[in-house]
């Protein structure tokens, strides 16, 4: 069985940069494409494809 060595503080540094920069670039694609929500699945009838709009009234 392998054991795993600890990792030293610039490789450490590395590996959370990455994971950084993973993060960013997962959340840009989720920020910039947008989808339907999760109860408006595409399959769940015909209510998934017709949306009403959104009412802002600021007026109040």
């Amino acid at each position: 069985m392998k054991t795993q060595q600890a990792l030293s503080d610039g490789q450490d540094r590395l590996r959370i940069e990455g994971l950084r920069a993973l993060a960013r670039i997962i959340a840009r694609r989720a920020l910039a494409s947008p989808r339907l929500p999760a109860e408006s699945a595409p399959g769940e009838g015909s209510h998934a494809t017709q949306r009403e709009p959104i009412r802002r009234d600021r007026s109040a």
